[in-house]
């Protein structure tokens, strides 16, 4: 039995080309993934702020509907 066609292709099977990063630009671009990735992290292990009932119960409503 075949697996039923999916509507979108998957994007990650999907063959692009990419143009080539510059050998120059290559450390410039590691380097500010790293620092997204960083920010990123750190954004993770940050408290979330505090809510209050209403803002808490808004966003409650939101999901259902």
């Amino acid at each position: 039995m075949r697996p039923p066609r999916s509507r979108q292709p998957d994007l990650f099977e999907v063959e692009r080309k990419t143009s080539d990063i510059p050998s120059t630009q290559k450390t410039l671009v590691v380097s500010l993934i790293e620092r997204l990735l960083i920010e990123a992290l750190a954004d993770e292990n940050s408290p979330a702020p505090a809510t209050d009932d209403k803002t808490r119960e808004a966003a409650h409503e939101q999901d259902h509907a």
